[in-house]
């Protein structure tokens, strides 16, 4: 278990860790071209829509893995309600408080932390861990749980939400049109499209590559974000984010899935899915929708920490 937790955490701290020496250590001039808002929107328009067209290569889509999206969302939908909950319960905390007291939160952190408590990073994180821990043979659940569950609400319902509590208010039906127009929504169903018809061999290793190599970007944005957090205010937030997204909701679900007839190690790979930390997703509509950008960066970083200590526990209890 030690050896399998080391080589999957080592790249993952190895490239976010490069981000935040290459924003803290570079020269001034240097770190000019180190632009997060630049990245953050390449992701968005360019990275994930062409990452997702590329991991889509490798997708099976036969058998009993149609369960997997539909367990994300009914997990993604969970988790909503449980962070609408945890809001109301702090409802009575703001009342009575005065515009700019730092208990007061804005319409971009509430956004934040619904982002954070549902969206999961079950492409970049979970597919290393669930290829270590349930291998190439169960490697399709994982895919089926990204692309038709992850996929399509981080960047469906996540869209949606993060225009509604951007710092500008959107009408409903703006955000909906953002949602229809989402760059990574189109990929997917281009993919979709193109799996009736296989692309040459150079074009879909090229996709494939281009795919994984979205990852290192990805984690060396977040370490320049880290890198730019002022000071951690965001901790009481981020861990009640954190206990939603990496605690309850693996705990329901694998509650739920024991009384399923799947394979013990498909339910292992649901159940590592469902408890992955916040999506990096969270960080790239933090930027494009202009959310709390200090609540998000510290809850990926908080739930990295906490992945360490939480993926233990799954595999010793649902693990064969």
């Amino acid at each position: 278990m030690l050896t399998t937790l080391f080589q999957v955490y080592l790249p993952l701290l190895g490239w976010t860790l490069l981000g935040f020496v290459l924003q803290r250590g570079l020269p001034p001039p240097w770190r000019h071209w180190l632009n997060p808002q630049a990245l953050g929107r390449f992701m968005f328009w360019v990275g994930v829509p062409l990452g997702t067209l590329g991991f889509m290569q490798t997708a099976d889509l036969s058998g009993q893995l149609w369960a997997a999206p539909l367990v994300c969302w009914l997990a993604t939908g969970l988790g909503y309600t449980l962070a609408s909950a945890w809001l109301q319960w702090q409802h009575h905390t703001w009342q009575g408080k005065k515009e700019g007291d730092p208990w007061l939160w804005s319409r971009a952190r509430r956004g934040s932390f619904y982002l954070t408590a549902t969206l999961g990073n079950t492409g970049y994180l979970g597919y290393p861990i669930c290829l270590a821990v349930g291998g190439s043979a169960y490697f399709g659940w994982a895919l089926f749980y990204d692309l038709l569950g992850t996929l399509l609400a981080a960047y469906g319902l996540g869209v949606w939400v993060a225009s509604r509590y951007s710092a500008s208010f959107t009408p409903p039906w703006q955000a909906t049109l953002r949602v229809l127009s989402s760059p990574t929504l189109w990929s997917f169903f281009v993919g979709l499209a193109m799996a009736r018809h296989p692309l040459p061999e150079w074009l879909a290793q090229g996709l494939t590559a281009f795919a994984w190599s979205t990852i290192p970007l990805s984690l060396i944005l977040l370490g320049i974000r880290l890198a730019q957090v002022p000071h951690w205010g965001s901790l009481r937030p981020a861990a009640a984010a954190l206990f939603i997204k990496i605690v309850v909701l693996p705990l329901l679900v694998g509650l739920g899935l024991a009384l399923t007839p799947y394979p013990p190690l498909a339910k292992l790979v649901l159940v590592l899915q469902t408890g992955m930390p916040p999506a990096i997703a969270t960080l790239v509509l933090a930027e494009e929708y202009d959310l709390d950008r200090e609540l998000t960066a510290t809850a990926l970083a908080l739930g990295y920490v906490a992945a360490l200590l939480t993926l233990p526990f799954w595999l010793l209890l649902w693990g064969t």
